[in-house]
Order: C-alpha cells, then sequence, then structure tokens
C-alpha cells in the first residue's frame, strides 16, 4: 500500500468488510470501520491512511461519518505511538484520489493526531492552508480554535464562536474546543466558556465523561467546589472500565479540587482569624486613646477651672480696692472740705499753719494708705500667678 497502489478490494477481508459495512446501520459504520483499521495504527500511517481514505469514498461515508472514524483512529494510532502524516503521505494518497473527500479525511487525521499532542503552533500554521479550502467545516474550525486558544493569539474567541456556531457542528469538533478552552487560562472569562459550552453540548445529547471532566475543571476555577465534585464523580462514573490513564486523570481532578477547597477554607479561616486580631488591636487602642483623651480632658477642665477662680478672684480683689481707693478719695475729699473751712475760719496767722499743717498731714496719710493697697494688692495678684 505505500507504492501507490490502489488496495484490492476483492480479498476476503474486503468482503468481510464490505458485509459489515452493507449490515451496519448509519450510527454503526464509523465503528465498523474504526475496528476494521485499528490493528494497522500500530504500524506507520502508510499501513491504513491510503486504505481508509479509499474505503472512506467506497461507501460514501458522511462528513460527520468522517469525523468519527477518523478522530478514533487518530486517538489509537497516538496510543500505539504512530507518526504523523508527511508529506510523502499525503502526496502518495492523493496522487490515486485528489478529491475533496480525501483531502478532508487528511485534514482530519492530521488535525486530530496535532490537537491529541496539543501541537498548537504546528496545527495553527497549517490552519491557515486548511481553513481557505474548508472555511465552514466545523471540526477545521475547530483545530483553528484550538491552536488559537493554545498559542494564545488574538484571533481565539472570534474563531471559537465561529465553530461553536457551524451549523454542522458535532461532538467531535465541540470536544476539540472543549480541550482548547481548558488551555486558554489567559480568558478571564475561560471557566464561563466552558460551562456555557458543555450546556450546549449537553442539551444536545452529547454529554459525557470528559464533558463532566471539564465542568468540574471549571467549577473549580470559579471555586463552586461543591459543584465540581458533582461533576467529577459523574465522569468517573461514565467513564468505563480499563482506562487507566483517564481514570487517573479525573481522579487527580477530583484532588485539585478538594484541595482547593480546603486551602480556601484555611484561607478563609486565616483571614477572620487576622481580622478578629486586628479589630482586636484596634479597640484596644481606641480604648487607650480614649482613656487618654479623657485624661487631658479632665487636665485641661481642671486648668480652666483654675483659672476662671483666679480671674473671678482678680476681679473681686480689682472691685474691692477700687471701692477701698474710692473710700478713700471721698475721704480725703471730705477731709479736704473740712480742712478748707477751718483754714477759712482761722483768725491769726498761727491757727492758719496749724490748719495748713492738718492739711498736709491728712493728705500724706491719705497717700501713705493708697500706696498701702496698691502694693499689698499687686503682691497678690504675683503670689497667685
Amino acid at each position: 500500500m505505500g507504492n501507490g497502489v490502489p488496495p484490492q478490494r476483492q480479498s476476503p477481508e474486503s468482503d468481510r468488510l464490505a458485509e459489515r459495512m452493507g449490515a451496519a446501520s448509519d450510527a454503526e459504520k464509523a465503528t465498523v470501520l474504526v475496528d476494521h483499521f485499528a490493528a494497522a495504527t500500530a504500524g506507520p500511517p502508510s499501513a491504513w491512511a491510503d486504505e481508509f481514505v479509499a474505503r472512506v469514498e467506497e461507501f460514501g461515508l458522511s462528513v460527520l461519518q468522517i469525523r468519527r472514524a477518523a478522530t478514533d483512529l487518530a486517538w489509537l494510532a497516538r496510543k500505539n505511538g504512530q507518526g504523523y502524516l508527511d508529506e510523502t503521505d499525503r502526496a502518495r494518497i492523493l496522487a490515486v484520489s485528489n478529491t475533496r473527500t480525501a483531502r478532508l479525511c487528511l485534514v482530519y487525521i492530521h488535525g486530530q493526531r496535532l490537537r491529541f499532542d496539543f501541537k498548537f503552533a504546528q496545527l495553527h500554521r497549517l490552519c491557515i492552508d486548511w481553513l481557505a479550502e474548508f472555511e465552514d467545516d466545523a471540526l477545521v474550525l475547530s483545530f483553528a480554535a484550538f491552536s488559537a486558544l493554545g498559542a494564545r493569539a488574538s484571533n481565539a474567541p472570534g474563531l471559537f464562536r465561529r465553530a461553536v456556531d457551524a451549523p454542522d457542528a458535532d461532538d467531535k469538533s465541540n470536544q476539540v474546543l472543549l480541550t482548547g478552552i481548558n488551555f486558554a487560562d489567559h480568558l478571564p472569562e475561560q471557566p464561563q466558556m466552558m460551562l456555557d459550552l458543555s450546556d450546549e453540548m449537553m442539551a444536545r445529547g452529547q454529554e459525557g465523561a470528559i464533558v463532566y471532566y471539564r465542568r468540574a475543571t471549571a467549577y473549580r476555577k470559579l471555586g463552586r467546589f461543591d459543584d465540581g465534585l458533582r461533576e467529577i464523580d459523574r465522569a468517573i462514573d461514565a467513564l468505563g472500565p480499563g482506562d487507566v490513564l483517564v481514570h487517573e486523570q479525573f481522579t487527580q481532578e477530583r484532588r485539585s479540587i478538594i484541595l482547593a477547597q480546603d486551602l480556601q477554607n484555611q484561607m478563609e479561616r486565616n483571614t477572620q482569624a487576622i481580622a478578629d486580631s486586628i479589630a482586636a488591636q484596634v479597640d484596644e487602642r481606641i480604648a487607650a486613646a480614649s482613656a487618654e483623651l479623657e485624661q487631658r480632658l479632665d487636665e485641661a477642665s481642671l486648668r480652666l477651672a483654675q483659672r476662671v477662680d483666679a480671674a473671678q478672684e482678680m476681679v473681686s480683689s480689682g472691685l474691692l480696692k477700687m471701692v477701698e481707693i474710692l473710700g478713700l478719695f471721698v475721704a480725703l475729699v471730705g477731709f479736704i472740705a473740712g480742712s478748707g473751712a477751718v483754714v477759712i475760719k482761722s483768725q491769726g496767722l498761727q491757727e492758719r499753719a496749724l490748719s495748713m499743717l492738718l492739711v498736709v498731714g491728712g493728705a500724706l496719710v491719705f497717700f501713705t494708705l493708697l500706696r498701702l493697697v496698691t502694693t499689698v494688692g499687686r503682691r497678690r495678684v504675683r503670689a497667685e500667678r
């Protein structure tokens, strides 16, 4: 089959395949074809890719049937460590039949192999040419969106939306998109995109273990851990026996959800403890500051009361001094008036001299008393200060 010669279709094996395909329903034909080529995926691509393309055209498989068969065979080829289709394989196959169906088969096989190995950059480059011919094909659009999401290309969200809205979108194309979103951690809306697409797939009857698994991952990233545990348990229950690697992947996601939940609970407890400690310290500081402020207010009030008392006493003392001085002046006026009358009534020189001496003596006494009153008042004020 590696020499470019079409496979012999009249062999007993070919006859058995034809019989099985003839008896199979449309839903079973892809599975029959996968069973026929499964063993050949352990060898080089030339061991099965040539005949696969020929059989697809021979039995007239639909696009959806081709996707299912090509995807399953590409997965088996990956598990068996088979290499990728190269230009030699492509040229050999197209030399026999260069139809659109043949080219689409090669795109599906190669694209799924690269997708399973997460070759984002290589797949992204190839999708430029593939979209030029198959721009409306949902699986090809999914390859482009998958590689763009993984490569963090700016056009990734647009390609993703085109693939989701493609009229021929099916479970295979949506699975590629669901896996691609899982690598788009740079998009803030990534978890919700996973949930929205999985909701749409489940509404179309495309649910399964992988869909539940992706939903669990989305819920974990959203911090909805109970929902995540529910979905991962559904994924584990839906997983068939024997697939140890996938089962381990699912249980690892379950452990991640539990660990993330424990970490969040611990963070919440630590946060609450820190908040309580800070609140206690703040209350303590406020109480201490309040006590100190109250003490200062009391001291200020006491000093103010003392100054008010001193001011009142000074006012009272000043009023008393004014009264004393006023009394002295009144006495002086009376004394002068009386002395003046005595002087006027004096007849002789001697009497008048005595009268004048009396007036002068009284004036001296008055000024002595006035001096005494004002001096004592000033000393008292200085003592109070």
